[in-house]
């Protein structure tokens, strides 16, 4: 049987140590570009549910604007008929 001296055996250790650190840091590095992709991922995904959000509150702001709009002219058609500047023609009825 062979018998290893003291400095062997730490030599041997130490070699352990570096390999055991190498293989920790290899494995955190790959765990932190996984970490990366899923957080570039729940970006994009807020990104998208951001963007959805803007566009309803878009399409909301120009359905209430074409609203008011409509309301307007309605009120204009009204004044028309009412102080009769609705180029002379008698039989012009707004309905509401």
């Amino acid at each position: 049987m062979v018998v290893l001296s003291t400095d062997v055996i730490i030599a041997l250790v130490v070699i352990a140590v570096v390999i055991v650190l190498v293989l920790l840091t290899i494995l955190i590095c790959c765990l932190c570009r996984q970490c990366d992709r899923c957080a570039l991922w729940t970006r994009r995904v807020q990104l998208a549910r951001d963007e959805a959000d803007t566009k309803r509150q878009i399409d909301e702001s120009r359905r209430e604007l074409e609203e008011q709009a409509r309301e307007h002219r309605i009120a204009a058609d009204n004044l028309r008929v009412k102080y009769n500047l609705n180029g002379h023609s008698s039989n012009a009825v707004v309905m509401s």
